[in-house]
């Protein structure tokens, strides 16, 4: 699979699990992003660290105060699908927006 066909988020430099919810990672999609939109059910593509690939969803952007170190973190973190658990994710994990299931969604909108 070729990485750069898809669209970069962001690297996860932790993650939490919510009981009944799922698997939240962050920090999430930068609030400077300025690729296509990112929205509830798009397909993601996780890259790990050992280079294994996760298929997954973005169920939810979650409203979350993370502030490591007590720096502010301008990025919206994620709620990825039930199915995975925390421990399925590790840290240094690339999040992208699978572009083929984007490309599908826009339905004729337009950019910019």
């Amino acid at each position: 699979m070729k990485m750069s066909e898809h669209i970069y988020l962001f690297t996860i430099t932790d993650r939490f699990h919510i009981e009944g919810r799922g698997p939240v990672v962050v920090p999430g999609i930068p609030w400077t992003y300025e690729g296509p939109v990112v929205r509830q059910g798009d397909a993601l593509i996780l890259r790990t660290p050992l280079g294994g690939i996760i298929r997954t969803s973005l169920e939810a952007i979650e409203m979350v105060n993370y502030k490591p170190g007590g720096r502010r973190i301008e990025a919206s973190a994620v709620l990825l699908a039930k199915g995975l658990h925390k421990f399925d994710i590790p840290i240094g994990t690339e999040v992208y927006l699978d572009s083929a299931a984007s490309s599908q969604g826009a339905g004729g909108g337009s950019s910019g």
